[in-house]
């Protein structure tokens, strides 16, 4: 194996076993507890004005790529209409976490994080057929 490749191998080994690992929405990055939570607050404070045809399919291809943060950043600035950025930031987790249910996201055994920093390295992978 040629020396840069397996410097580039070696190098790509360490950033993924590290803890700040990069991760995507296939890999389980919330619970079903949270997920329904954010449904709830969706009745609550979406519903009024988005139906759930809003948050799924091919919407959600134009954020594809990007971070949850992205998203996150979204729901936080315009969410509720009447005084955006004023649900806590666990509400803002559970309500992205419907959105990856709705999408069909696998959940998983942890918590979406709710911090930008933790949120910034969790990629949406779009899946094709949701």
């Amino acid at each position: 194996m040629p020396i840069g490749v397996l410097a580039l191998t070696v190098a790509a080994a360490s950033v993924f076993a590290a803890d700040d690992a990069i991760r995507t929405t296939e890999d389980g990055v919330y619970t079903v507890e949270q997920a329904e939570r954010g449904k709830q607050s969706y009745k609550q404070v979406c519903a009024a004005c988005h139906p759930l045809d809003w948050y799924r399919g091919d919407i959600m291809k134009a954020w594809a790529g990007g971070s949850l943060k992205d998203l996150y950043d979204a729901l936080s600035t315009k969410m509720p209409p009447a005084n955006p950025g004023s649900l806590k930031r666990r509400e803002y987790a559970a309500l992205l976490a419907y959105i990856l249910a709705l999408n069909e996201m696998p959940a998983g055994s942890e918590e979406l994080p709710q911090t930008p920093e933790a949120l910034q390295k969790v990629v949406i992978k779009w899946r094709s057929k949701p």
